[in-house]
């Protein structure tokens, strides 16, 4: 049996947002709990002490599921006006969108409009600090 994979695209940013790189560079092997979303998921390495509260640390790669939609508090993958690329919770405020980090000494990021790239749905560490 061959192992499902999704494909690895590059560098995101958990700190200052970065230009986003959709290449698939490698193909990495996921649990079979999410092989049925083979089709919808792919990964990315952080790059950043932004989510650290989250447990999400430089140099962790993420699995996200594309979806264009997020509830209040999702950490997603979204794309700035500038077409950078940011790992961040997300929120819908009243006349605008926060981008919250997970790091106390940094400011959130507010944005009149934001593209939701896909929803963090887990977490592959390749080390132990």
């Amino acid at each position: 049996i061959r192992p499902t994979t999704i494909p690895v695209l590059g560098v995101v940013t958990a700190g200052e947002p970065i230009i986003a790189v959709e290449d698939a560079s490698d193909f990495f092997p996921i649990p079979p709990n999410l092989s049925s979303e083979e089709g919808s998921l792919f990964m990315l390495t952080i790059r950043g002490d932004s989510m650290i509260n989250a447990g999400i640390l430089d140099g962790d790669n993420v699995i996200v599921r594309k979806q264009e939609t997020a509830q209040n508090g999702d950490i997603v993958i979204a794309m700035t006006a500038e077409d950078e690329a940011t790992c961040k919770r997300f929120y819908k405020e009243k006349n605008y969108f926060r981008l919250q980090p997970e790091n106390d000494l940094l400011e959130p990021i507010i944005l009149d409009q934001v593209s939701i790239l896909g929803r963090v749905v887990g977490l592959y560490r390749s080390h132990i600090y």
